[in-house]
């Protein structure tokens, strides 16, 4: 099996400009862990942010997220596999880079999808599946983890989202072959 019968291609891009909060509310209002950080140009990827480089690299060190940039945070190495790989190929990637997520790329180097370690495991893929989450995952079970119900999330709103997009620096969406939607 191919990648590319696994991979997502609503795709969620945000400016490397944003400020971090708007990223952090369009992420909590989609359902998000990660999205792909954008240049200038729209559809093209210079890194991605995920909500563990927010916490470490924004909460951690107590910076402001009103002030801070996404491209400022962002990873800038993105993994990578072929949507033509066999999905064995983008296990082992995940396994030995310890990425839950792997960005897709086309012949061309184009985005085209991203494709997620839950992806593979709702496909009962076997054993392989299983060996790339036992790896991906070892690195949280090391640690101490508060029980869930000791975590708190604040409900989102249309009004959180409405001032999300309402400055025009958060952009969302579009499908494997580069077109995006902006909003506002």
């Amino acid at each position: 099996m191919k990648c590319e019968e696994f991979m997502n291609v609503d795709l969620q891009w945000v400016p490397g400009t944003s400020s971090v909060v708007d990223a952090s509310r369009l992420m909590r209002d989609r359902s998000l862990g990660m999205l792909l950080v954008s240049d200038p140009v729209p559809g093209r990827a210079v890194g991605v942010v995920t909500d563990r480089d927010l916490a470490i690299r924004v909460c951690a060190e107590g910076l402001d997220p009103q002030q801070v940039r996404v491209g400022d945070v962002a990873t800038l190495e993105l993994v990578t596999c072929a949507d033509r790989d066999d999905v064995k190929v983008a296990e082992t990637i995940m396994s030995e880079m310890q990425k839950s997520r792997l960005i897709v790329v086309d012949d061309t180097h184009q985005i085209v999808g991203l494709i997620a370690l839950v992806d593979i495991l709702r496909s009962d893929h076997g054993r392989g599946a299983r060996q790339a989450a036992t790896a991906v995952l070892s690195r949280d079970a090391e640690g101490h983890h508060p029980p869930l119900e000791s975590i708190h999330l604040t409900p989102s709103t249309p009004t959180d989202e409405e001032e999300a997009t309402s400055h025009g620096t958060v952009m969302v969406g579009g499908d494997h072959r580069g077109s995006t939607r902006e909003f506002p």
